[in-house]
């Protein structure tokens, strides 16, 4: 049977795969980001939606005519406490009432561990709104999944470049989780609106295999023809430092050494839903090998470039300045005229290294480098021919050097705005 979905955070990771499922099941839906747009899919119409403004005036959000089920996918990992909680409690709890006003069923996607006392401020915000939700009486279910992975999210591009490394460093190499991929979440709700149970209540989604992050790792690197690699544990210290630095949420360090371990056995019962083994799920769309290895190659490749053209510059400018200059004299330019050609030929090389830091100017300095590389190994070719005779193959490594080059050009993202 069809339903009238209002679908919450239809622009995030579980919520982009659930949008095109419902589309594809015939289901009309309202589908909310903060923007208010979004894939345009038969049966879907956009509205935005900030979850932290509904918390403060839910009276402000315009309720859409019809719907009979709200799903809330919103979600946010977020090193701003008071943000998540806004977000994942305040707005949801807002989001509840609003639901049981309407006379609309809910389904909120948790998290597997949000019921435990002593929770982390992400997973006790989850369970704040969970019990919100079952407090109010109104149908309802509360999801709570374990590690959800899939094309689009932001721990599985981070699982997936981890697993290209034949020695990877883990925050926790014991604690163990159920993954399951996102397409056993989506269908495990489209049971749920076949099966709706009679009363309000939780249900826990988890794969059927208990792995640890090693494990896990080794089953992607499996999917893409690598053998399993060697892991080591990062130390607490190094933890601590790195979520100071942001380089990691601060929350994580302490998600990844608990146990996510929950029974799949009440939701098969309730609708027939049974989560595949995470390995029978990887597929060509993911994990992706070349992306893996881009993931790791670009940033060094850049950082190489980088090094090249700034320790050019300061060559040409110190050691290599008389070089320089003889080679100018090689090719009949002596005086004034070779001391600028160096010095602006060392300042250019500068100024391209520099434009490589800065993300804004970075596909303009890659295009001048092709260019300059290029133009070096024409008049090289044409007026000094002999030094393709070098037996270090100095100018041969231009080639290489442009290739490297128009490979990180590809990989950059275009800074076209696309409507």
């Amino acid at each position: 049977m069809a339903r009238r979905i209002l679908l919450v955070g239809a622009s995030g990771f579980i919520g982009r795969h659930l949008l095109r499922a419902l589309s594809a099941g015939g289901h009309s839906l309202v589908a909310t980001s903060r923007s208010g747009t979004g894939p345009q899919l038969p049966g879907v119409v956009w509205q935005p939606l900030d979850l932290e403004r509904l918390a403060e005036k839910p009276e402000l959000f315009p309720w859409p005519d019809g719907i009979d089920l709200v799903i809330n996918a919103a979600g946010v990992l977020d090193s701003d406490l008071a943000r998540q909680a806004r977000v994942q409690a305040d707005g949801a709890c807002a989001l509840f009432d609003l639901a049981a006003r309407h006379g609309a069923a809910v389904l909120q996607v948790s998290a597997l561990g949000a019921g435990e006392a002593g929770g982390l401020p992400f997973l006790a915000s989850k369970a704040r709104a969970d019990a919100h939700l079952l407090a109010l009486g109104i149908p309802a279910v509360v999801l709570r999944p374990s590690l959800v992975l899939g094309e689009g999210g932001a721990s599985s591009a981070w699982l997936e470049r981890l697993a290209a490394l034949p020695l990877a460093p883990l925050l926790d190499t014991r604690a163990r989780s159920m993954p399951l991929h996102v397409d056993d979440l989506v269908g495990a709700v489209s049971a749920l609106l076949q099966h709706w149970p009679e009363q309000p209540g939780v249900l826990e989604l988890v794969g059927p295999e208990a792995l640890t992050q090693g494990e896990l790792l080794d089953r992607l690197r499996a999917s893409m023809g690598w053998s399993p690699a060697r892991y080591i544990q990062l130390p607490r210290s190094l933890a601590g430092i790195a979520a100071r630095l942001h380089l990691l949420d601060p929350q994580l360090p302490a998600l990844a050494r608990q146990d996510n371990l929950g029974d799949a056995a009440p939701l098969e019962r309730l609708c027939g839903h049974r989560p595949a083994a995470l390995g029978q799920r990887l597929d060509s769309t993911w994990p992706q090998k070349a992306r893996a290895v881009n993931g790791w190659l670009h940033p060094l490749m850049l950082a190489a470039l980088v090094l090249i053209w700034l320790g050019t510059a300061l060559v040409c400018l110190g050691p290599g300045f008389d070089w320089g200059l003889r080679i100018m004299a090689e090719m009949g330019v002596s005086g004034l005229l070779a001391t600028l050609a160096v010095v602006g030929g060392a300042l250019l090389d500068a100024l391209l290294g520099i434009g490589l830091l800065l993300r804004r100017w970075r596909r303009h300095a890659l295009l001048a480098q092709l260019g300059l590389m290029l133009a070096y190994t024409l008049l090289i070719s044409l007026l000094l021919p002999h030094y393709w005779a070098d037996p270090y193959a100095a100018v041969g490594k231009n080639l290489v050097l442009m290739v490297a080059t128009l490979w990180v050009l590809w990989l950059e993202p275009s800074q076209r705005k696309t409507g």
